[in-house]
Parts: C-alpha cells; structure tokens; sequence
C-alpha cells in the first residue's frame, strides 16, 4: 500500500513539474534554444541591408519575426505589430518615438527625471492603485532590442522563411495578422506578401507623365522597386540549451527583364522626330505565396516605364531626326514577372489574341515635334497605341505555371519580350497639323494594314 502511494505521488510531482510547450513555459525557461541565420547570396553586392525572418513552430504553435543584419548576421526579435517599416520603433530614442510610447525606453511609469521642476497641479482625487505591469516584449517598446549574435526561441519543429524587411514596395500586412492570429484562424498557406499597388491619379506614385488608360483593370505598382529575395527551409529541429545554425540561400523573385520594339517613320508627306516613349506592362504578379514562394496569377498589376531610344540616324547629340526612318526602343524593368492574358472559359485562340484588356497587354506613348511647313514652326504631339503580347510573351518563357494552373514562378533572374511587330508611325496620323495643339491620335489595333503581333 506504501509504495502505491509513493508511485501516485512521484506521478502527481511529475505532472505539475512537467513543462509541456506552451507560452507559460516558454519564456526564460531552459526548454528555448539559441538560434542564429547564414546567408549565401548569389550577389553579395545587391542583398539588403536588413532581412526579415518567419520562425513558425508548426507543433505547439508558436511564431515571431527576426531582424537580421545581413552585414554581420546579427539579429533580434522585433514583435508582432513592427513589420512594417512606418511602424517600425526608432533606433535613437532621442529623435522621437513613433509607437505612441513615452521615450523611456519602454518603461511607461510616468517617472519624472530628478529635480525636474514641475508646474503645481490641483489636487486630484486618490487613484485605485494599480497592478504591476510585466516587462515589454521584444520590439513593443519606444527603442527595439538589440541586435545579438544569436536568440532564444522555444525548441520543437519550425519553419523559416526569409524576405526582405524593410523594402518600401511591399505591403506587410497579410504577415502581420498572421502574428496576431491563430495558427487555425489564419494558416501559413493563406499569408503572402504583396506589391502596394496605386489609382494612376495618387500623388504617390512616380507616374511621369498623364496616362489615359485603355487597360484600367487593375493598379499600378512603382516603375522603380526593389528586387525581391526569398528563401524557406523544410522544417527543422530547435533543441534545447544549444545553439543551432539555419543556412538561407536567398533567391530573388523578381526578374530583371529587357523589353525590345522599334518604330518605323513615314514623313513622305509630314517631318517629325520621336522625342520620347513611354510603356506601360500589364499582367505583373504582385501576390507571393509565403510558404512556397510562388506567385498567384489571379492578382496582378501594371507598370510604367520609360524607354531609351535609338534612332537609326541620329544626331550629334544622339536625338532623333526628321529625316531618320527607324528608332530601336528598349525598356528594362525589375519585376516580378509577366504573365499573358487569361483563356476564359468558351473563348477561342482568336478571341485571346484579340483581347485588350487584363493581362500580357502593353500600351505605348510616343511623344513626337511635327514641323508645320506653313508656319516654320514645330508643336508638340502624342501617339499612343496598344498591343496584346500573346504570341510574344509565350515565346519569351518568362515563367512556369504549376500543375493546378494557380501560381507562377520565373525561369530565371532575366528574361526578354522581343516584340516582332512595329509601330508604323505616318505623319499625317501623328502630326495632324490640321488640328494643331496637343491632340493625341490612338493606335488601337483593329482593320490596320500594321502587321502587328496579336
């Protein structure tokens, strides 16, 4: 009887002293592992100065957020609410506090410094007294942490995903409510990055010049982000009171795309020079899938873009002529990809390609001065056309598409649109003297004699 109410008791001790992988268990507990990040990078002269880091325990659900200085592998863990860079606590305290705190470095007690004067106040009713407060997390205070070697996290099985932390372009919103949700309310599966995308009138964005849109599906994102790395590990082992090191190979997801197509003059009748041409490209992923990595090609967006031109006989001062016949145009873009337009359901190869709108379509603006012989004087014109990139763009391979038709990935950091067809520019189309002013004539491919790729 004695030795069954030892047995009961040392199972009793065991059950209350045993520390399952909980939150309760987990802070300044021996059951957390010191952990740190290596990153290999393809060029080392384009990584960012800063990488964010999803450490997801997919057992016992735990997650956070690690910052990690990519110039000497330091890193701290920054909280749930500062991804976002506006969000982000200052680094000096001294230049203010943008979290609302009272710049003590966390500790809002309302502590006054030591013979501080102060104004008298009227007497004020007593208070209830109040509950000590815990010390902040990681990341909540006026100031972040600081960056350390390694950092502690609980041990069980994680998942990591790197990705750029302070890039301007991205919009961090989907990781954030992940942070701040329930694994089962809000699963890894479902949580991407995105592009920030901007109406064509926002003041913020760094639009060139007054578009009229002939392809108003969908936003615009910025003509000069920044390249996208990422990279994920299969899960992987945290153990306990040791220090374990995850490599990153960080790829990046955009692609640095060239884009080639000429214009051919006709001033038989009318003289004008090409000044500038300006493009924009639709059909850009703006989604990334968090835990793959893929694009989805159900959410896209458009670019603008400026492009170099190239006249065959320029002058002097490389610029276009009057009597120049041929301009070679280029325009490279950093972006995520570009994906062609979509076969509905009923539609056939000839309705795609003449489609004008949504995806895989460019448009083209070609500022012009036409020479009025009347007056010896030349004004300013614009010609704007638009193209459906169907047959160029599935030559150009730029991306693979996965077996459930959902998501893309590149082939490749570069690619290149080659666009067979040329714009055929007469004067009397472009100039219009008769009209005069800035009358802007549209190139829309429809009964044209321009052999055009549709």
């Amino acid at each position: 009887m004695n030795n069954k109410k030892l047995l009961y008791t040392l199972l009793l001790g065991a059950t209350l002293t045993s520390c399952a992988e909980v939150e309760i268990c987990e802070r300044d507990h021996p059951h957390q592992g010191d952990v740190n990040f290596t990153y290999t990078w393809n060029k080392p002269e384009d990584k960012p100065n800063r990488m964010g880091v999803l450490c997801y325990r997919v057992v016992g659900q735990w997650k956070q957020v690690a910052e990690v200085n990519t110039d000497d592998l330091t890193l701290r863990l920054i909280g749930e609410t500062t991804i976002t860079p506006e969000n982000r606590p200052n680094e000096n305290p001294d230049e203010g506090d943008n979290t609302g705190g009272d710049n003590t470095g966390g500790d809002n007690t309302g502590v006054t410094e030591p013979n501080e004067p102060t104004e008298p106040t009227e007497p004020t009713e007593p208070t209830e007294p109040t509950e000590p407060t815990e010390p902040t997390e990681p990341g909540t205070g006026t100031t972040p942490p600081p960056f350390t070697p390694t950092v502690k996290i609980p041990r069980g099985y994680y998942k990591f995903a790197t990705f750029p932390l302070d890039n301007p372009s991205i919009d961090y919103s989907e990781l954030e409510q992940f942070m701040k949700n329930d694994a089962k309310d809000y699963p890894l599966q479902n949580v991407g990055l995105s592009y920030k995308v901007y109406d064509i009138k926002d003041p913020k964005l760094n639009k060139p010049l007054a578009w009229q849109d002939f392809n108003p599906y969908a936003k615009y994102i910025q003509p000069d982000v920044e390249p996208l790395y990422y990279d994920s590990t299969v899960v992987q082992r945290v153990r306990a009171d040791r220090q374990t090191t995850f490599e990153f190979k960080p790829k990046i997801l955009s692609q640095n795309i060239d884009i080639n197509f000429n214009i051919v003059k006709n001033t038989d009748e009318v003289e004008f020079k090409v000044t500038e041409v300006w493009a924009e490209i639709s059909g850009v992923p703006t989604y990334i899938k968090m835990n793959t990595g893929y694009l989805d090609i159900t959410k896209t967006s458009k670019m603008l873009f400026k492009t170099d031109i190239k006249p065959n006989n320029p002058d002097d001062n490389g610029n276009d002529t009057n009597e120049n016949k041929r301009i070679a145009c280029h325009g490279n873009i950093n972006v995520t990809g570009v994906v062609n337009v979509q076969r509905a359901y009923g539609e056939t190869l000839e309705d795609v390609r003449k489609k004008r709108y949504g995806p895989g379509i460019m448009q083209v603006v070609i500022y012009t001065e036409v020479y009025n012989p009347k007056t010896g004087q030349t004004f300013p014109q614009k010609w704007q056309g638009i193209i459906n990139l169907y047959n160029t763009l599935n030559k150009a391979k730029l991306m693979t598409t996965t077996s459930d038709n959902k998501y893309v990935y590149r082939n490749g950091e570069h690619g290149t649109i080659n666009i067979s067809a040329e714009i055929l520019l007469d004067g009397k189309t472009v100039g219009n003297i008769d009209k005069g002013g800035d009358a802007l004539d549209r190139w829309i491919q429809t009964d044209s004699d321009i052999n055009i790729d549709i």
